[in-house]
């Protein structure tokens, strides 16, 4: 019985406004592949309503075309229902879409949503916010503010006036107190902290790549006190494909988390999205809580890779 879908286009996406690609344009292609479509579109504020839509009607796909914004928009609601969600890469990094093994073109990734499996995802959670990739709170969090404050009227010189800045003040971001699910782990003390949806492995060439999207662990990783140095030796590091070995790196696998400080409230990326939380900062993993449809090929390549152990990473 072929599928029947919704597609749901961000028309504010990157690739599609450096395109001349329309919603219509991907709606045919999809068409092409022999699902169903019915197309819905409209401005990026009006995703909420148009997810709900989907999710109301007797289709049983919901196809999400965007970046990971979007994507995690339109997927914090799918979550738990019985809705497929596919999504159609259009953003600027994908990370999510990366991981599921779909090609980082429109045409490879609407042929994966026809060939691909429904498969059964975790996603995070902190403090009522849904993640699907990672929660970032340090540095990074300082950077992706910069980056909006300056959305528009970021230029080299600038640019680098920013990374110069932030190369200088990594260790002035407030030191934060992990308190980790199982008390033989004890507390973590850091400046820079990623929590991730899984554990991520070691690929050459390839930043923050997971493999397993399902085992119910949340990936702890702390830089206790980062710097420009240590920062730029885990990249190399990383792109050497050795980075989990680096003694600079302090890595756990845990299903919650609590982090507090000394401040009111905590700055938290949460897949690309900058927030503002009150403490304590929950973290959990909510098992297999989203169904998706990724690449036949990485789903076989996840199935033939070992599992990692429940126990401490690092």
């Amino acid at each position: 019985m072929p599928h029947r879908a919704s597609l749901i286009v961000n028309p504010q996406a990157g690739s599609l406004l450096d395109s001349s690609i329309t919603p219509e344009d991907l709606a045919r292609q999809v068409a092409d592949v022999g699902i169903d479509v019915e197309l819905l579109t409209g401005d990026p504020s009006e995703l909420d309503g148009l997810v709900d839509r989907a999710i109301a009607s007797d289709r049983d796909m919901i196809l999400v075309a965007g970046g990971d914004g979007t994507v995690n928009s339109a997927a914090r609601r799918i979550a738990g229902t019985d809705k497929t969600l596919g999504i159609v890469p259009a953003g600027t990094l994908n990370h999510l879409s990366q991981d599921l093994g779909i090609p980082q073109n429109f045409r490879g990734a609407i042929e994966v949503l026809a060939s691909g499996e429904a498969v059964q995802i975790d996603i995070g959670e902190v403090n009522g916010h849904t993640f699907l990739c990672s929660s970032v709170i340090g540095f990074a969090s300082r950077l992706a503010r910069q980056r909006e404050h300056w959305r528009g009227r970021l230029n080299p010189l600038r640019w680098a006036r920013v990374l110069a800045h932030m190369a200088g003040t990594m260790d002035r971001d407030p030191a934060v107190e992990v308190a980790l699910d199982d008390p033989e782990h004890g507390t973590l003390k850091t400046r820079h902290l990623t929590v991730a949806v899984g554990d991520y492995v070691d690929r050459p060439g390839r930043l923050f790549v997971r493999t397993h999207l399902d085992g119910g662990e949340l990936g702890l990783y702390a830089i206790p006190r980062p710097s420009a140095g240590k920062v730029l030796k885990l990249f190399m590091a990383a792109l050497a494909g050795r980075w989990r070995s680096d003694p600079e790196i302090t890595a756990r696998r845990v299903q919650a988390a609590t982090v507090t400080s000394g401040q009111a409230q905590i700055r938290v990326l949460n897949d690309g999205e900058i927030l503002l939380l009150d403490q304590p900062v929950e973290y959990r993993i909510r098992r297999r809580a989203l169904r998706v449809i990724r690449a036949a090929d990485a789903v076989h390549a996840a199935a033939a890779e070992p599992r990692p152990q429940p126990a401490e990473v690092a």
